[in-house]
């Protein structure tokens, strides 16, 4: 096939180079070249204006002086972000050709599949150990009940089964809340925080609106679900008054913080794990299922120390906060 041809049949960015007494001369770059790094035929190509991390130049200049191949998996700035490319060296006797494969959908798919096995995991540990615990309780006081005829051991039974449920609604929310989002609306702050107390039980707690106009772009049911999930934690194990606003600053978010013990600095990397609870009451699946619908509208969620000691949740990255 003639370089015109290969060139112009190829579906990847592709450069085209050959060799002169100055050393490398980019002679030709194919349409799909210009279209991904936005250059025209007429322009100057640079190479490293094109590799960002994975190869350098004097790799790619030292297969083109050896005539070796080049196979590396490189990021490169492309519409201002760092995009994942296959970058080929493919030596040719009129010099050589390099050839840019995106690989964006390979690296998605990749992350998908290790989140739905990390989905997976919790299954399994939810299934094999703390399902196992309730109906092993629930076994046990089911056959004391038949022979004593104790309403107390009824009761235990209930309770195991309560917990059950619990432990069900959250694996199944968690699996859920991951998910991409379809459609999103503006919202108000403040307006679903109200509705998530509505939810909670916070017969001796306080709640208070820092900002009660801000508004973002969210999935209002998911939106609810996240700060429900802050609520209920911050009454489990935090201080009596919560509350929530807007974060000042160059940062973009919100926050919900608490004015109880606080979380100690070394334990924070960990609460957002499927699993970590300080409650024997507690699944440990709160916040993992928080960090979950934060991944999914692309924010960010963390744990610091709040304006009272407590623990302070700030969920940023919220580029659709207004005002801020």
């Amino acid at each position: 096939m003639a370089q015109s041809d290969f060139l112009a049949v190829h579906p990847d960015p592709v450069i085209h180079y050959g060799r002169s007494a100055d050393g490398i001369v980019i002679r030709r770059i194919n349409a799909a070249f210009e279209t991904t790094f936005d250059v025209t035929a007429g322009d100057s190509v640079s190479l490293q204006e094109t590799l960002e991390s994975g190869v350098t130049v004097s790799d790619v200049a030292d297969a083109i002086e050896s005539g070796d191949s080049l196979d590396r998996r490189v990021t490169c700035p492309v519409d201002g972000d760092a995009r994942p490319f296959r970058l080929q060296h493919i030596p040719a006797e009129d010099g050589g050709y390099l050839v840019y494969t995106d690989e964006s959908e390979r690296v998605a798919r990749e992350r998908e599949l290790e989140a739905r096995n990390e989905q997976l995991e919790t299954f399994a540990s939810v299934v094999s150990h703390d399902l196992r615990n309730p109906i092993d309780v629930a076994e046990t006081y089911l056959a004391a009940a038949r022979e004593e005829d104790d309403p107390e051991h009824f009761r235990r039974v209930a309770d195991a089964l309560d917990r059950m449920r619990t432990l069900i609604d959250d694996v199944l929310a968690l699996a859920r809340q991951g998910k991409v989002l379809d459609d999103t609306e503006r919202v108000t702050l403040a307006t679903v925080a109200e509705d998530a107390w509505a939810t909670v039980d916070a017969t001796d707690a306080s709640l208070a609106l820092a900002d009660e106009t801000a508004t973002l772009q969210a999935d209002p049911d998911r939106l609810q679900q996240l700060v429900e999930n802050l609520l209920r934690n911050a009454l489990e194990h935090g201080g009596p008054s919560i509350t929530v606003g807007t974060i000042d600053g160059d940062r973009t978010g919100w926050y919900l913080e608490d004015d109880g013990p606080g979380i100690p600095a070394d334990e924070r990397a960990d609460v957002f794990e499927p699993g970590v609870t300080s409650s024997t009451d507690g699944t440990g699946l709160g916040l993992a299922i928080v960090e979950r619908i934060a991944d999914a509208h692309g924010w960010t969620v963390t744990v610091t120390d709040g304006d009272d000691g407590g623990a302070r949740f700030e969920v940023t990255e919220v580029e659709s906060l207004q005002p801020f």
